[in-house]
């Protein structure tokens, strides 16, 4: 990890986007007879702002193809999607072998890698539970206990079965309701799609650019006046756009999970959208955000999920025990903890904060 450090520079809110813009800006910086256009380009995808940023390009058609790249792994990816892979391994009989892509299949044991990595607190198979609350959606709902009760034996990693080239859920708990095992790559599917378009961007020869997918941010290269990137990381506890700190590299992946990003509120509680494999609920451990620096993208996805869900001792412990990790936790008191590599990367912006390296 960068530790430039560049006050002066532009900051990136690390928030779900508000709004949607579609078109192409371009500004020339005054530089002749060089790559010095800024392109960047917006569009909804992902259920979400979609943002790509190419500094010092002259092609209007690579963020194009990028979208396009995107838009068919959506497709490809996403439960909601009723003709995608996903769905048709979630349709299909209990035990059926299903043919699917080998970019699927690696997404998959991506998925089922951070699960037994976390002892399930990351589950890629938690999509019966998430149907069930409905949460970011017009019909979130608290579910009765009989209700997650009875839907919890269908949230089980080790379900999962990869061969060559297909993926089978080789069970399903006995069962008088409809319910069925349900594949949700929604945790990590964002950030592979980033690393995915990285390599699109690198491959179509551009090496200095910045990928937002409404929040999990991917950056490669610098800025033209040669400074690093600077990333806000999201005050929990304040309106969007209000942020506690700024994270400062020139490669690599920021990836947040909070209480904040998809929530409902009923008689004064606040039930957000990251739930517990082990009781069902959305997770009360004493955190309310989990930062994840990685230097690829799909790695800060599901960790940011992982680590919140294990909560700050054994959240952090996995940190340690990963290379190539570091992490930025505050808890519901406000306070920030961040782990010694993060230290050199990560400014609070204010001195009043209460920062301690673990």
């Amino acid at each position: 990890m960068t530790k430039i450090k560049s006050p002066g520079s532009k900051i990136i809110l690390l928030t779900l986007a508000l709004g949607l813009t579609i078109g192409l800006t371009l500004r020339s910086i005054g530089r002749e007879n060089s790559k010095t256009d800024i392109i960047e380009n917006s569009r909804f995808l992902l259920d979400t702002l979609v943002s790509i940023r190419i500094y010092q390009s002259d092609s209007q058609e690579i963020p194009d193809g990028a979208f396009e790249l995107i838009e068919e792994l959506e497709n490809q990816l996403s439960h909601y999607e009723a003709s995608s892979e996903i769905s048709r391994i979630n349709s299909t009989p209990v035990g059926t072998a299903i043919p699917v892509s080998e970019s699927t299949r690696k997404l998959i044991s991506v998925g089922l890698h951070y699960a037994r990595l976390s002892g399930g607190a990351f589950d890629p198979t938690i999509g019966a539970l998430v149907n069930l609350w409905n949460i970011g959606t017009e019909n979130a709902r608290l579910p009765t206990l009989h209700e997650i009760q009875a839907t919890l034996p269908f949230v089980d990693y080790r379900a999962v079965l990869i061969a060559s080239e297909t993926v089978t859920l080789k069970h399903q708990p006995p069962t008088l309701t409809s319910t069925r095992m349900t594949l949700d790559l929604g945790g990590i599917a964002k950030g592979w799609i980033a690393d995915r378009v990285a390599e699109f961007l690198h491959n179509s020869g551009e090496q200095n650019f910045l990928i937002n997918l409404g929040g999990n941010i991917l950056v490669s290269g610098s800025k033209p006046n040669g400074e690093a990137y600077r990333i806000g990381i999201q005050d929990p506890f304040d309106d969007r756009g209000k942020y506690l700190g700024i994270i400062t590299l020139e490669v690599g992946s920021v990836v947040t999970s909070g209480i904040y990003e998809r929530f409902f509120e009923l008689d004064g509680k606040r039930y957000h959208h990251i739930l517990s494999t082990s009781n069902g609920y959305p997770i009360d451990n004493g955190l309310a955000g989990v930062t994840i620096l990685s230097e690829h993208s799909v790695d800060g996805d599901a960790l940011s999920t992982a680590i919140f869900a294990l909560g700050i001792e054994e959240g952090l412990k996995l940190v340690h025990s990963l290379e190539g990790i570091e992490a930025v936790l505050i808890d519901t008191k406000g306070n920030i903890l961040i782990t010694p590599g993060a230290e050199a990367n990560f400014e609070p912006t204010t001195p009043s904060l209460q920062v301690e390296v673990r």
